[in-house]
Protein backbone atom coordinates (compact mmCIF):
# COMPACT_ATOMS: atom_id res chain seq x y z
CA UNK A 1 0.00 0.00 0.00
CA UNK A 2 1.78 3.16 -1.20
CA UNK A 3 0.82 5.64 2.05
CA UNK A 4 2.47 2.26 4.55
CA UNK A 5 5.24 2.22 2.18
CA UNK A 6 5.49 6.11 2.13
CA UNK A 7 4.71 6.42 5.45
CA UNK A 8 7.80 3.88 6.61
CA UNK A 9 9.99 5.37 4.08
CA UNK A 10 10.01 8.96 6.15
CA UNK A 11 10.15 7.42 9.48
CA UNK A 12 13.67 5.78 8.07
CA UNK A 13 15.01 9.13 6.79
CA UNK A 14 14.40 10.50 9.73
CA UNK A 15 16.47 7.99 11.59
CA UNK A 16 19.31 8.70 9.26
CA UNK A 17 18.97 12.40 9.59
CA UNK A 18 19.19 11.86 13.29
CA UNK A 19 22.10 9.91 13.14
CA UNK A 20 24.34 10.69 10.43
CA UNK A 21 23.35 14.49 10.44
CA UNK A 22 26.79 15.57 10.41
CA UNK A 23 28.08 13.89 7.91
CA UNK A 24 24.96 14.24 5.44
CA UNK A 25 25.53 18.10 6.16
CA UNK A 26 29.46 17.61 4.56
CA UNK A 27 28.18 15.67 1.47
CA UNK A 28 25.96 15.84 -1.24
CA UNK A 29 26.19 13.21 -2.56
CA UNK A 30 26.01 11.00 0.70
CA UNK A 31 22.49 12.89 0.98
CA UNK A 32 21.43 11.86 -2.32
CA UNK A 33 22.20 8.64 -1.54
CA UNK A 34 20.80 8.47 1.59
CA UNK A 35 18.06 11.01 1.35
CA UNK A 36 16.80 11.67 -1.77
CA UNK A 37 17.09 8.19 -3.91
CA UNK A 38 15.08 6.30 -1.11
CA UNK A 39 12.57 8.67 -1.42
CA UNK A 40 12.49 9.01 -5.26
CA UNK A 41 12.09 5.28 -5.24
CA UNK A 42 9.14 5.33 -2.50
CA UNK A 43 7.16 7.35 -5.02
CA UNK A 44 7.35 5.72 -8.32
CA UNK A 45 10.91 6.67 -9.61
CA UNK A 46 13.45 3.89 -9.72
CA UNK A 47 16.59 5.84 -9.93
CA UNK A 48 17.99 2.92 -11.63
CA UNK A 49 15.74 2.83 -14.30
CA UNK A 50 17.25 5.34 -17.23
CA UNK A 51 13.70 5.73 -19.16
CA UNK A 52 12.14 7.04 -14.85
CA UNK A 53 15.31 8.82 -14.27
CA UNK A 54 18.37 10.64 -15.61
CA UNK A 55 21.05 11.46 -12.77
CA UNK A 56 23.72 14.48 -13.84
CA UNK A 57 21.09 15.18 -16.51
CA UNK A 58 22.34 18.38 -18.77
CA UNK A 59 19.80 20.99 -19.94
CA UNK A 60 20.33 22.56 -22.97
CA UNK A 61 22.41 25.22 -21.82
CA UNK A 62 24.60 23.14 -20.41
CA UNK A 63 23.47 23.46 -16.70
CA UNK A 64 23.60 20.13 -15.27
CA UNK A 65 21.08 19.36 -12.83
CA UNK A 66 20.97 16.24 -10.65
CA UNK A 67 17.74 14.36 -11.54
CA UNK A 68 15.35 14.33 -14.48
CA UNK A 69 12.02 12.56 -14.04
CA UNK A 70 10.91 11.54 -17.44
CA UNK A 71 7.50 10.80 -18.34
CA UNK A 72 6.47 8.85 -21.65
CA UNK A 73 9.89 9.83 -22.48
CA UNK A 74 10.51 13.45 -22.15
CA UNK A 75 11.25 15.44 -19.22
CA UNK A 76 8.53 16.40 -16.72
CA UNK A 77 10.43 17.44 -13.79
CA UNK A 78 14.41 18.48 -13.09
CA UNK A 79 15.10 17.99 -9.52
CA UNK A 80 18.10 20.04 -8.37
CA UNK A 81 19.57 18.57 -4.22
CA UNK A 82 21.78 19.80 -1.82
CA UNK A 83 23.70 18.37 1.27
CA UNK A 84 21.36 18.08 4.09
CA UNK A 85 20.58 22.19 5.63
CA UNK A 86 21.28 23.64 2.79
CA UNK A 87 18.82 26.46 1.69
CA UNK A 88 17.16 25.55 -1.37
CA UNK A 89 14.37 27.91 -1.33
CA UNK A 90 13.56 30.88 -3.72
CA UNK A 91 14.78 33.21 -0.96
CA UNK A 92 18.73 32.62 -0.90
CA UNK A 93 20.05 35.41 -2.09
CA UNK A 94 22.47 33.99 -4.91
CA UNK A 95 19.19 33.61 -7.34
CA UNK A 96 20.04 29.81 -8.22
CA UNK A 97 16.68 28.74 -7.82
CA UNK A 98 15.71 31.81 -10.38
CA UNK A 99 18.45 30.78 -13.00
CA UNK A 100 16.84 27.19 -12.22
CA UNK A 101 13.39 27.84 -13.15
CA UNK A 102 14.40 30.30 -15.95
CA UNK A 103 16.42 26.93 -17.28
CA UNK A 104 13.47 24.69 -17.56
CA UNK A 105 11.16 27.53 -18.85
CA UNK A 106 13.26 28.07 -21.80
CA UNK A 107 13.51 23.57 -22.48
CA UNK A 108 9.37 23.49 -21.83
CA UNK A 109 10.52 21.57 -18.64
CA UNK A 110 7.14 22.53 -16.50
CA UNK A 111 8.21 21.67 -13.19
CA UNK A 112 11.30 22.19 -10.80
CA UNK A 113 12.00 20.49 -7.64
CA UNK A 114 14.89 21.71 -4.76
CA UNK A 115 15.69 19.69 -1.71
CA UNK A 116 18.45 19.01 0.86
CA UNK A 117 16.65 15.21 1.56
CA UNK A 118 14.73 16.99 4.35
CA UNK A 119 12.99 19.83 2.98
CA UNK A 120 11.32 19.72 -0.46
CA UNK A 121 9.86 22.27 -2.70
CA UNK A 122 8.12 22.19 -6.07
CA UNK A 123 7.87 25.31 -8.56
CA UNK A 124 5.75 25.19 -11.50
CA UNK A 125 7.83 26.39 -13.48
CA UNK A 126 5.73 28.53 -16.31
CA UNK A 127 3.12 30.09 -13.50
CA UNK A 128 2.87 33.76 -14.50
CA UNK A 129 3.54 34.83 -10.97
CA UNK A 130 6.67 35.98 -8.79
CA UNK A 131 8.85 33.74 -8.53
CA UNK A 132 7.16 32.48 -4.70
CA UNK A 133 4.48 32.03 -5.67
CA UNK A 134 5.53 29.74 -8.48
CA UNK A 135 6.35 27.36 -5.27
CA UNK A 136 2.88 25.06 -5.37
CA UNK A 137 4.43 22.38 -2.88
CA UNK A 138 7.00 22.95 0.05
CA UNK A 139 7.58 20.01 2.60
CA UNK A 140 9.52 19.11 5.40
CA UNK A 141 9.92 15.86 6.32
CA UNK A 142 10.73 16.30 9.67
CA UNK A 143 7.22 17.76 10.25
CA UNK A 144 4.02 15.87 10.60
CA UNK A 145 4.46 12.71 9.18
CA UNK A 146 0.60 12.51 7.49
CA UNK A 147 1.03 15.68 6.14
CA UNK A 148 4.43 15.08 4.67
CA UNK A 149 2.82 12.16 3.07
CA UNK A 150 -0.03 14.06 1.18
CA UNK A 151 2.87 16.86 0.17
CA UNK A 152 5.38 14.04 -1.00
CA UNK A 153 2.21 12.14 -3.10
CA UNK A 154 2.60 15.39 -5.66
CA UNK A 155 6.10 13.56 -7.01
CA UNK A 156 4.37 10.05 -7.16
CA UNK A 157 5.07 8.80 -10.60
CA UNK A 158 1.27 8.45 -11.68
CA UNK A 159 0.67 11.51 -10.34
CA UNK A 160 2.98 13.20 -12.60
CA UNK A 161 2.43 10.77 -15.74
CA UNK A 162 -1.61 12.06 -15.32
CA UNK A 163 -0.50 15.58 -15.33
CA UNK A 164 -1.66 16.52 -12.12
CA UNK A 165 1.42 17.83 -9.30
CA UNK A 166 -0.42 18.72 -6.35
CA UNK A 167 -0.63 17.93 -2.33
CA UNK A 168 -2.70 15.16 -2.05
CA UNK A 169 -6.43 15.66 -0.67
CA UNK A 170 -6.72 12.21 0.28
CA UNK A 171 -5.48 9.26 1.24
CA UNK A 172 -4.99 6.48 -1.91
CA UNK A 173 -5.15 2.95 -1.29
CA UNK A 174 -2.52 1.69 -4.35
CA UNK A 175 -2.66 -1.58 -5.32
CA UNK A 176 -4.69 -1.74 -8.63
CA UNK A 177 -7.25 -4.02 -7.64
CA UNK A 178 -8.34 -2.07 -4.38
CA UNK A 179 -10.73 0.60 -4.21
CA UNK A 180 -9.60 3.96 -3.71
CA UNK A 181 -10.71 5.83 -0.56
CA UNK A 182 -11.39 9.67 -0.50
CA UNK A 183 -12.69 11.83 1.90
CA UNK A 184 -14.33 15.00 1.85
CA UNK A 185 -13.22 17.83 4.35
CA UNK A 186 -14.53 21.19 3.20
CA UNK A 187 -12.67 23.73 6.19
CA UNK A 188 -11.99 20.48 7.77
CA UNK A 189 -15.26 19.26 8.56
CA UNK A 190 -14.82 15.62 8.01
CA UNK A 191 -17.62 13.62 6.20
CA UNK A 192 -18.06 9.65 5.73
CA UNK A 193 -15.82 8.56 3.37
CA UNK A 194 -17.30 7.77 -0.19
CA UNK A 195 -15.77 4.78 -1.87
CA UNK A 196 -14.86 4.70 -5.91
CA UNK A 197 -15.03 1.07 -7.54
CA UNK A 198 -11.33 0.99 -9.29
CA UNK A 199 -13.11 -0.16 -12.75
CA UNK A 200 -15.16 2.60 -12.65
CA UNK A 201 -11.24 5.45 -13.10
CA UNK A 202 -8.91 3.69 -15.11
CA UNK A 203 -5.60 3.62 -12.63
CA UNK A 204 -3.68 6.52 -14.26
CA UNK A 205 -6.27 8.94 -13.22
CA UNK A 206 -6.78 7.89 -9.62
CA UNK A 207 -4.12 10.25 -8.23
CA UNK A 208 -6.56 12.93 -9.57
CA UNK A 209 -10.25 11.54 -8.75
CA UNK A 210 -12.47 13.17 -7.28
CA UNK A 211 -15.76 12.46 -5.58
CA UNK A 212 -18.85 13.87 -7.53
CA UNK A 213 -21.74 11.66 -5.43
CA UNK A 214 -20.96 14.51 -2.20
CA UNK A 215 -24.54 16.38 -1.70
CA UNK A 216 -24.67 19.84 -2.60
CA UNK A 217 -22.33 19.41 -5.93
CA UNK A 218 -22.73 21.68 -9.08
CA UNK A 219 -21.73 20.30 -12.38
CA UNK A 220 -22.22 21.99 -15.22
CA UNK A 221 -21.26 21.33 -18.83
CA UNK A 222 -18.00 22.89 -19.95
CA UNK A 223 -20.08 24.51 -23.20
CA UNK A 224 -22.19 26.68 -20.65
CA UNK A 225 -19.94 27.66 -18.46
CA UNK A 226 -19.63 31.45 -18.28
CA UNK A 227 -16.31 32.76 -16.70
CA UNK A 228 -16.11 35.68 -14.99
CA UNK A 229 -13.10 37.95 -14.81
CA UNK A 230 -11.53 37.90 -11.10
CA UNK A 231 -13.44 35.10 -9.83
CA UNK A 232 -11.46 31.47 -9.40
CA UNK A 233 -12.13 28.85 -11.92
CA UNK A 234 -14.23 25.70 -10.79
CA UNK A 235 -12.61 23.16 -8.40
CA UNK A 236 -12.89 20.47 -10.78
CA UNK A 237 -13.12 18.74 -14.29
CA UNK A 238 -15.07 15.71 -15.59
CA UNK A 239 -14.24 14.00 -18.92
CA UNK A 240 -16.27 11.72 -20.87
CA UNK A 241 -15.51 8.61 -19.21
CA UNK A 242 -16.32 9.99 -15.59
CA UNK A 243 -12.45 9.92 -14.60
CA UNK A 244 -12.20 13.88 -12.93
CA UNK A 245 -9.05 15.78 -12.53
CA UNK A 246 -8.24 19.14 -10.18
CA UNK A 247 -8.04 22.22 -11.82
CA UNK A 248 -5.73 25.28 -9.92
CA UNK A 249 -6.26 27.56 -12.34
CA UNK A 250 -8.59 29.16 -15.54
CA UNK A 251 -5.54 27.63 -17.85
CA UNK A 252 -5.50 23.79 -16.16
CA UNK A 253 -8.78 23.29 -18.30
CA UNK A 254 -7.27 23.18 -21.85
CA UNK A 255 -4.09 21.66 -20.32
CA UNK A 256 -6.08 18.63 -18.33
CA UNK A 257 -8.40 17.98 -21.62
CA UNK A 258 -5.21 17.88 -23.84
CA UNK A 259 -3.59 15.36 -21.18
CA UNK A 260 -6.73 13.13 -21.60
CA UNK A 261 -7.17 13.26 -25.01
CA UNK A 262 -3.71 12.01 -25.22
CA UNK A 263 -3.50 9.57 -22.68
CA UNK A 264 -7.25 8.15 -24.42
CA UNK A 265 -5.88 8.27 -27.88
CA UNK A 266 -8.58 10.43 -28.90
CA UNK A 267 -6.21 12.99 -29.98
CA UNK A 268 -5.87 13.40 -34.04
CA UNK A 269 -2.58 14.93 -34.39
CA UNK A 270 -3.55 15.66 -38.13
CA UNK A 271 -5.07 18.34 -36.79
CA UNK A 272 -2.38 20.19 -34.89
CA UNK A 273 -1.65 23.08 -35.00
CA UNK A 274 -4.74 24.64 -33.78
CA UNK A 275 -4.74 27.76 -34.87
CA UNK A 276 -6.73 31.04 -32.73
CA UNK A 277 -9.36 31.26 -35.53
CA UNK A 278 -8.01 32.89 -38.88
CA UNK A 279 -5.24 34.42 -37.06
CA UNK A 280 -1.18 33.26 -37.29
CA UNK A 281 -1.01 32.26 -33.48
CA UNK A 282 -1.35 28.94 -32.50
CA UNK A 283 -3.57 27.61 -28.99
CA UNK A 284 -1.83 24.21 -29.55
CA UNK A 285 1.09 22.49 -31.63
CA UNK A 286 4.05 20.44 -31.26
CA UNK A 287 6.47 22.91 -30.42
CA UNK A 288 6.14 26.33 -28.15
CA UNK A 289 6.54 28.58 -31.07
CA UNK A 290 3.74 30.62 -33.43
CA UNK A 291 3.76 30.40 -37.26
CA UNK A 292 5.94 33.83 -37.29
CA UNK A 293 8.53 32.15 -34.76
CA UNK A 294 7.33 34.26 -31.64
CA UNK A 295 7.76 31.99 -28.63
CA UNK A 296 4.58 31.38 -26.84
CA UNK A 297 4.27 34.28 -23.86
CA UNK A 298 2.88 31.44 -21.19
CA UNK A 299 3.89 27.85 -22.52
CA UNK A 300 1.72 25.14 -20.72
CA UNK A 301 3.32 21.34 -21.47
CA UNK A 302 0.58 18.90 -21.94
CA UNK A 303 2.17 15.28 -22.45
CA UNK A 304 4.24 16.02 -25.62
CA UNK A 305 2.16 19.33 -27.29
CA UNK A 306 2.67 23.02 -25.91
CA UNK A 307 -0.27 25.27 -25.07
CA UNK A 308 -0.60 29.26 -25.36
CA UNK A 309 -1.12 30.02 -22.01
CA UNK A 310 -1.78 33.73 -21.84
CA UNK A 311 -5.60 34.18 -22.14
CA UNK A 312 -8.32 35.37 -19.86
CA UNK A 313 -10.76 32.57 -17.78
CA UNK A 314 -13.05 33.30 -20.14
CA UNK A 315 -10.87 32.74 -23.38
CA UNK A 316 -9.22 29.58 -21.91
CA UNK A 317 -13.44 28.11 -22.50
CA UNK A 318 -13.56 29.24 -25.66
CA UNK A 319 -10.51 28.24 -26.48
CA UNK A 320 -10.18 24.51 -25.41
CA UNK A 321 -13.57 23.97 -27.24
CA UNK A 322 -11.84 25.00 -30.82
CA UNK A 323 -9.47 22.34 -29.91
CA UNK A 324 -11.80 19.60 -29.07
CA UNK A 325 -13.33 20.34 -32.17
CA UNK A 326 -10.13 20.44 -34.01
CA UNK A 327 -8.46 17.38 -32.79
CA UNK A 328 -11.17 15.71 -30.68
CA UNK A 329 -11.56 11.87 -31.89
CA UNK A 330 -15.41 10.92 -31.14
CA UNK A 331 -15.81 13.38 -28.45
CA UNK A 332 -17.27 17.03 -28.30
CA UNK A 333 -17.13 19.85 -25.78
CA UNK A 334 -20.18 19.16 -24.45
CA UNK A 335 -19.08 15.50 -22.92
CA UNK A 336 -16.83 17.57 -20.49
CA UNK A 337 -18.35 19.25 -17.50
CA UNK A 338 -16.87 20.92 -14.41
CA UNK A 339 -17.86 21.43 -11.01
CA UNK A 340 -18.74 24.75 -9.99
CA UNK A 341 -18.69 24.33 -6.37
Amino acid sequence: MLLDDLYQAIEKLRERMDEHGDRLRQSEALTRNALVDPLLRTLGWDTEDPALVMPEYRMDNNLIADYALLSNGKTAIVVEAKSLDTPVDDTRPDGIVDKGIRYCMRDGIEYYVTTDGRKWNIYETHRRAPIADKRIVSFDTMNSLADVCLDALALWRRSVQSGVVRKAQAPLLGPEHEPLVARYQPENKPEPPVYIEPSSIPFSQRATAAISSIPGDNWQKLTELQAVAGEKPPPEIRFPDGSLAKLQDWVDIPVQIVRWLCQQDKLDETGIPVRNGRGKNYLLAGSPYHSTGNKFVSTKVAEHLYLEGTHSGANHVKNVKIIVNAVGIGVTPEQFSVRLS
